[in-house]
């Protein structure tokens, strides 16, 4: 399999070159930090993690030994009829029990445990990518709408111009009403739009400041990618082989089908002989006691609950194998349908990169003749509104390329914080403290 290097910030570094932004810049990976800090989803998952891995510890319950006591005492009074005669009895026993063989069942709890914190750990890279991917989109959001805005202010205050001239030539007797409501329609056109990219800044600002917890009033306008090196597949054949073996949504669904099979073996060795050991001492004030057992428990037949439970297991088999196989086809089509979009999104910026440029070179051309009468004014409004909206459909473009390529890389499964270089900003699953023990010792009010 081959893989091409891709460095996206070269990419949107390109994107923003001739951007005027202002100089307290905010990098990507600084987002990418602050959300995977801050996130909500990212917590709860790495608790599901946790939840998973006491699974485990606990797997072995059926064979661990248990020590309990029990004690009673009397006492009583009787009328014999001569009298009252009194009489006191007191028990105190201690049993040690445990099973010798379980019939299967902790390897079987075990191998079923295990399963499960995988799948809690591909459930975990699946909500990181989400993150990942949101906090990305949201900074691309976040730096598009500051140029739409800087952009459409840069209109306005052209087109204000232009209102003024069309004023003083209406009044000089050298330009026509009709040129003046052009201008005056334009200008108006133009702050309506500015009203909406403004709508579309503050909504922004409000998802930004909610997924990273920092203030979204920096201008993003040279902001860099600074350190984030992706590897994007080079065809299609490579996206999909790369989805079949890293997305989370298939691993999830791969381990789901493990863990389905798993519990048809525990059910069965539910079904198993188990063997059992107990040790007693008993102490009263008749007499005290040491006692000693081996038992043997094995059922006879299965019970029409015991025969329900084990169908249900086998037809949830059933329906996991099919999640999976649905798991793959998605990812097939997934990883297809974000290569060719990210493929759509070069072309479409190199079809637009070219429009701008021809846009500026009519503009120019139309101010120079529009000096020796060639052209009207109406022809360098239709020129100026031709160029602003090319350079909008420009920053439009360059976002929708960087985009492209994390929903691409997504896709592939390598959206983690490992893979873009940043996974020290949280510790490793593995070294998560367990939670503090909730239950007081037994004995702890002797």
């Amino acid at each position: 399999m081959q893989f091409g290097g891709r460095v996206i910030a070269l990419t949107f570094a390109f994107a923003l070159a001739t951007w005027s932004g202002s100089a307290a810049s905010l990098s990507l990976e600084e987002v990418l930090i602050q959300s995977l800090k801050n996130s909500n989803k990212i917590a709860s998952s790495r608790e599901s993690w946790i939840v998973a891995r006491e699974s485990v510890f606990a797997s072995d319950a059926t064979k661990e030994s248990s020590l309990k006591y029990s004690g009673s005492g009397s006492l009583s009074e009787t009328d014999s009829g001569s009298g009252y005669t009194g009489s006191d009895s007191y028990s105190n026993k201690i049993t040690f029990s445990k099973n010798i063989f379980d019939g299967g069942q902790s390897r079987e709890n075990l191998k079923v445990a295990e399963i499960q914190l995988e799948r809690a750990t591909a459930s975990y890279r699946n909500t990181e990518q989400g993150v990942m991917l949101e906090a990305v989109q949201s900074y691309l959001d976040l730096s598009k709408s500051y140029q739409q805005v800087e952009l459409q202010n840069n209109n306005i205050t052209r087109l204000e111009k232009h209102v003024a001239a069309a004023k003083v030539n209406l009044a000089e007797g050298i330009g026509t009403p009709t040129s003046l409501a052009e201008a005056e329609a334009r200008y108006a056109r133009a702050q309506a739009d500015r009203a909406l990219f403004t709508t579309s800044l503050e909504n922004a600002k409000d998802l930004f400041s909610k997924l990273t917890l920092m203030q979204a009033n920096i201008d993003l306008g040279e902001a860099q990618l600074l350190g984030i090196e992706i590897t994007l597949p080079q065809d299609r054949q490579e996206a999909e082989e790369l989805a079949l073996k890293n997305s989370p949504n298939v691993i999830i669904a791969r381990l789901a089908e493990r863990a389905a099979g798993q519990e048809l073996h525990l059910a069965q060795a539910k079904q198993n002989p188990t063997l059992g050991f107990s040790l007693s001492a008993t102490q009263s004030n008749s007499s005290d006691s040491i006692s000693a057992s081996i038992s043997v428990s094995s059922p006879l037949y299965s019970t029409n609950s015991t025969i329900s439970s084990a169908r249900k297991k086998v037809a949830l088999h059933s329906q996991s194998m099919r999640d999976l196989k649905e798991a793959i086809g998605n990812a097939k089509i997934e990883a297809r349908s974000a290569f060719r979009d990210h493929e759509g999104a070069k072309i479409t910026l190199n079809a637009v990169v070219a429009e701008v440029k021809a846009s500026r070179l009519v503009l120019d051309g139309v101010g120079k003749e529009l000096k020796y009468g060639l052209k009207t004014t109406l022809d360098l409004l239709d020129a100026e509104k031709a160029f602003n909206d090319a350079e909008l459909r420009l920053v439009q473009a360059r976002h929708d390329i960087t985009l492209r390529e994390f929903k691409l890389i997504a896709a592939t499964g390598g959206l983690t914080a490992n893979q873009l270089g940043i996974g020290h900003v949280l510790h490793k699953l593995s070294d998560s403290p367990r939670p503090e023990n909730p239950l007081k010792n037994p004995l702890s009010f002797w």
